[in-house]
């Protein structure tokens, strides 16, 4: 029988000195690090995808205001203006 052992660690000062600590609003895991004292959840998950950013993307190119791209898509303003923004290509003479 094969275990694997997993050891979390603080994303902050990467200390092994972390205990739970209940939940957060969106249900997920909590804990608290004993060293730096943060609060925090250890394994933060991307809300879109790389594919669906492209998707929300083209549509908003596709001639869509970025209110419609936030009805449609459930995307706030300001993370499409960001997305946006590093999307950009600087231009180069």
């Amino acid at each position: 029988m094969i275990q694997k052992t997993i050891t979390y660690e603080c994303r902050f000062c990467h200390s092994a000195h972390i205990v739970k600590n209940g939940h957060n609003a969106q249900g997920h895991q909590q804990y608290w690090c004993k060293n730096c004292g943060k609060r925090t959840v250890l394994e933060l998950r991307p809300r879109y995808t790389e594919e669906k950013r492209e998707q929300i993307i083209a549509d908003y190119y596709e001639r869509a205001s970025m209110r419609g791209v936030e009805r449609v898509f459930g995307v706030s303003r300001p993370t499409l203006a960001a997305w946006l923004k590093k999307k950009r290509q600087p231009v180069h003479p």
